[in-house]
């Protein structure tokens, strides 16, 4: 058999069948449209948060690359940046810290930066002027110069009093260069240059790690050591590669320096569950897509059946209809695309400036649609839509490639089987002539139900899923009662541990507790003290240190050797007691009163989160022994204890930090006052009066906002803040649910319309032979109501088990507490509206032309 060059005519034949269904295409095109919207709009939502988690995730840790060694000595800077696995291998050398009175609100680290390149990953780059070059010029963050007080010139002296590893000393730099502070980072940096750094600081001559578990007196020395930045060509497995990486380089990871990811790529801690939910979201949306584009295909096909019939009769083959429908499916995408992507590219800002705004994100720069993101985000819903189409024209494809001619001349879009014949008694009415007209094709029906029933049943998850959000459960771990005065978290090394315990003085709590209107002031006090093991507890230590003290880099477990376990000592007030958090034993009041009791807890950082109690020391019933140094008189106290409860304070009031064995004694107040004259506290938790909310708020805020160290957090801003999210929530969802419904409406007038139209000689035939218009237009009306009920039906009964899963994948709830079918009810008489008057107003189109006209139509 000869291969004839044809594609060329075949093309041709495809474009001649476009250009001749003018009002067809329209239709289709726009459902393609809408369909590239949606995945435009999505893509660009999902982009935009994305890129916006993870700067702000690089911005609070303050850095740009995907891992780093850290307390390197410059041989592993060179050995690192030697290996070909890695790219983009940055430094800087850790000098001091700025500790100006000026300056004790904020943490300043004085560091260089080993090229540009690190001063941009660390987002600390001049955006004015340069790097330090000679050794007496300095570049800092306009967070720095306000606190100095000095303007925004280069040129200006800059005073410093800097700690290098104690050693206190006074210099006067020149500014050279600033950038725009940023309060989220952990640090603020100011750089110098290498030269200062060769002259005031000491070079390491031994590796940092071999000063660790000499104990706490033996001063660990920072200076000097180099905190080395790196990427990998790829993002994938990070923490795998960095193992490998130290492995390869120091023989195993025990022997390598500090290594670690930067949170920001950590994507593997993702729940499994959440994943599984959301692909299951994104399939539904790609269903609905689908099933549009599929019903609208098919019904293009079943119009032009007639056409490909004659064009097999004249020796057109299977493979060349299907590339005909094809070719046709390419226009419609070329066309269709380009307007989508715009539309969902404008839809995506303006939902995310949405998102921003409502929940008032300062970094809202983050979180925009922007040229970074934009490429791959048309890119992929370019991708999505395409294959859409081209799915979704496969069976449709296939029908029309496969009908024989004599098939498609006769083709009415109705398949009977005659199975025997019966005879029927009884009315013959609208609605009986419509269900027996959907009971004709029930892969039409189910296609247009399916359409539709998708946008309810997302809408009907989002419903759900906003009702398993629950006020008291978010801000569970973000406050206790209806205010908390607490510390702000600092690392300045300047200041010792119980100094940054101790931030509300005694003439702050004295007006905190004389404040009008407040009906309950709970306080808690801190300090360090050092365990003395013994017994259990001292065996349970022992265990630990032989399982883990091999592949620890602490130094812990030798500090707690020879010292004891570094801890911390509350005292909390009396009507405390009911605040805190209890793990194993209950709280007695009565014997807490006796001053004889305590609620003791003990962890180790590496079993954090796991569910062992290798790392609980003490049981109720045992005893606890301390040691505890007063920072002001110098006087060293013993104390013991009998173990009430394991337990701990509300996360809210307690010290924000932790250690690698971190242990924790709490007491009354006034045990905690005999170890100790000072009487500065660490947290406050306060209760209004009924009806004096607002009036509290504004005396306390009067009272907190001028102290540096500390901040006031209230219940009513939380609040704020989450039905600020919620409404988010709300109208994103409710957009995606627009457009879904604008599908599955588009879907039905589509699908009704085109079953009119293409049953315009059927119709015609009714009505010559003695039915009425009004009756015609009745039971189009009740073709429509009945896909109405259908869909509220398919709604309900596989929506249920569906918005179960993906619920309880994606949020984790009770389904029983949060299900609701309000949305569906709601939307079903909408629904039964529309699909009464879409068919009438169709019907009344068409009569238009005669009957005579209609019966002519070949």
């Amino acid at each position: 058999m000869n291969k004839v060059k044809n594609k060329a005519v075949i093309r041709r034949l495809a474009f001649r069948e476009f250009r001749k269904s003018g009002k067809m295409n329209c239709i289709v095109i726009f459902s393609v449209i809408l369909t590239c919207v949606m995945f435009a709009a999505l893509a660009s939502v999902g982009g935009a948060l994305i890129n916006g988690f993870q700067n702000e995730s690089m911005r609070a840790v303050g850095a740009k690359s995907m891992a780093g060694f850290k307390f390197c000595m410059e041989e592993d800077y060179e050995k690192i940046r030697s290996d070909r696995s890695v790219t983009g291998v940055t430094y800087r050398i850790i000098v001091g810290t700025v500790i100006n009175d000026e300056l004790k609100d904020l943490n300043v680290e004085l560091n260089h930066a080993g090229s540009d390149d690190e001063a941009k990953d660390s987002f600390c780059f001049p955006e004015t002027g340069r790097l330090p070059e000679s050794e007496d010029e300095i570049a800092v963050s306009t967070l720095m110069l306000d606190r100095l007080d000095l303007p925004y010139e280069t040129g200006v002296k800059v005073p410093v009093v800097l700690n290098i590893d104690g050693e206190i000393s006074e210099h006067e730099f020149t500014l050279c260069g600033f950038w725009k502070g940023d309060p989220v980072a952990p640090a603020q940096q100011a750089w110098v240059s290498r030269e200062f750094v060769n002259k005031n600081v000491p070079k390491p001559q031994t590796s940092f790690y071999d000063q660790l578990g000499k104990g706490k007196d033996s001063g660990v020395k920072y200076a000097g050591y180099m905190q080395v930045s790196f990427d990998f060509r790829s993002s994938l497995d990070i923490a795998g590669k960095t193992e490998k990486l130290a492995e390869r380089l120091y023989g195993n990871k025990e022997n390598a320096p500090y290594f670690g990811v930067n949170p920001a790529y950590q994507t593997s801690n993702a729940d499994s569950d959440s994943v599984t939910g959301y692909l299951m979201f994104t399939l539904l949306i790609f269903a609905a897509g689908y099933l549009i584009i599929y019903n609208i295909f098919r019904i293009n096909i079943s119009v032009n059946i007639r056409s490909y019939g004659l064009l097999k009769t004249i020796g057109t083959t299977s493979k060349q209809i299907r590339h005909m429908v094809r070719t046709e499916a390419l226009i419609y995408s070329l066309i269709g695309i380009p307007f989508g992507l715009g539309g969902g590219v404008f839809l995506g800002r303006a939902l995310m400036k949405f998102i921003t705004v409502t929940l008032n994100i300062g970094s809202a720069d983050n979180y925009t649609v922007s040229s970074d993101i934009l490429l791959p985000v048309c890119v992929t819903a370019a991708v999505f839509t395409f294959a859409t189409v081209l799915i979704s024209c496969s069976g449709p494809c296939r029908a029309a490639g496969n009908v024989s001619p004599i098939e498609a001349l006769r083709y009415n879009e109705t398949s009977i089987n005659i199975k025997k014949e019966q005879k029927k008694t009884g009315k013959t009415t609208p609605l009986s002539l419509a269900l027996s007209n959907l009971a004709r094709n029930r892969k039409k029906g189910i296609v247009v139900v399916l359409s539709l029933s998708l946008s309810l049943i997302i809408l009907n998850s989002v419903s759900v899923l906003l009702n398993t959000f629950s006020f008291e459960d978010q801000i569970r771990g973000e406050i206790t009662g209806d205010f908390n005065v607490v510390r702000k978290v600092m690392h300045n090394s300047a200041e010792s541990f119980s100094d940054e315990l101790q931030k509300i003085n005694p003439e702050i709590l004295e007006s905190l507790r004389n404040t009008e209107g407040i009906s309950e002031m709970e306080t808690v006090y801190g300090s360090e003290i050092f365990l003395e093991l013994s017994g259990e507890a001292e065996k349970k230590m022992n265990a630990l240190k032989e399982k883990y003290a091999a592949s620890d880099k602490s130094g812990v477990f030798e500090t707690i050797e020879n010292h004891g376990a570094f801890g911390t000592l509350y005292g909390i007030s009396d009507g405390f007691g009911k605040e805190l958090v209890l793990s194993d034993g209950e709280f007695d009041e009565q014997k807490w009163k006796t001053g004889r009791y305590a609620i003791v807890t003990t962890g180790y950082l590496k079993l954090r989160r796991m569910e062992t109690d290798e790392d609980v020391l003490y049981r109720p019933g045992d005893t606890v022994t301390f040691t505890m140094t007063d920072q002001d008189t110098g006087k060293t106290e013993k104390r013991e204890y009998e173990v009430m409860a394991v337990g701990s304070l509300p996360e809210t009031l307690d010290k924000q930090s932790s250690f690698y064995f971190d242990s924790t004694v709490i007491i009354p107040e006034t045990e905690y006052f005999g170890l100790t004259e000072n009487r500065k506290a660490l947290s406050v938790m306060i209760n209004a009066g009924e009806g004096k909310y607002d009036e509290v708020s504004e005396k306390l805020n009067d009272i907190i906002a001028p102290e540096p160290g500390i901040y006031l957090k209230s219940i009513e801003s939380l609040r704020a803040e989450y039905e600020d999210f919620t409404r988010m929530i709300k109208i994103v969802g409710g957009s995606l649910c627009t457009i879904l419904g604008l599908i599955g409406i588009l879907n039905f007038v589509n699908s009704v319309v085109t079953g009119i139209v293409s049953r315009k000689r059927e119709l015609a035939v009714m009505n010559a032979v003695g039915m009425t218009g009004k009756q015609l237009s009745s039971m189009l009306m009740w073709e429509g109501v009945s896909y109405a009920v259908l869909t509220a039906a398919a709604s309900v009964l596989f929506g249920t088990p569906l918005c179960f899963v993906l619920v309880n994948f994606i949020a984790g709830e009770s389904f029983s507490d949060s299900f609701t079918l309000i949305p569906v009810l709601v939307c079903v008489p909408v629904l039964l509206i529309l699909s009464a008057v879409i068919p009438a107003l169709a019907y009344r189109i068409l009569c238009r032309e005669s009957v005579v006209e209609r019966l002519r139509e070949n």
